[in-house]
């Protein structure tokens, strides 16, 4: 960020490297359905990936365990990027909620990342929004099966 002495009209204005960024969030914005979708892939690769998380991928230079983190991370940013938004449309909430039942199925989610709790959080304002009543899972996220 470049900053002006405070005498000075001029204000704390964003650099190159920052304004190219916010080029690219604004034109990189997805529809919930694509986010959705990208969510679902990157997670399905996650899991695909830790099957063998031994195998080497030395053109990436990591192996699949470290590859299969990467999805995870990917996935994680599609969730956070649904729940963002408040849903306009019953359909947007169906997905948040899918998203929240499924990561909360997964054994280490709740320890590894405040995601599914941000989205659970999202997921309920959407509920309220809509006059829905939620009913809760029989089991916490992050809890043993």
């Amino acid at each position: 960020m470049t900053t002006k002495d405070f005498a000075g009209s001029n204000e704390a204005l964003p650099n190159d490297a920052e304004m190219r960024l916010y080029a690219r969030a604004y034109s990189g914005r997805m529809a919930a359905d694509e986010l959705f979708l990208r969510w679902e892939a990157h997670l399905a690769h996650g899991l695909l990936l830790e099957q063998a998380p031994d195998r080497d991928y030395p053109e990436y230079g990591l192996n699949s365990h470290q590859l299969a983190e990467g999805a995870r991370l990917a996935a994680r940013r599609m969730a956070l990027l649904l729940a963002e938004a408040p849903a306009e449309v019953r359909e947007v909430l169906a997905m948040k909620i899918h998203v929240f039942e499924t990561m909360a199925q997964l054994p280490t989610e709740g320890t590894a990342s405040n995601t599914i709790f941000m989205v659970e959080t999202a997921m309920k304002s959407d509920a309220e929004r809509f006059n829905i009543v939620l009913l809760p899972m029989s089991h916490r996220p992050a809890q043993a099966q």
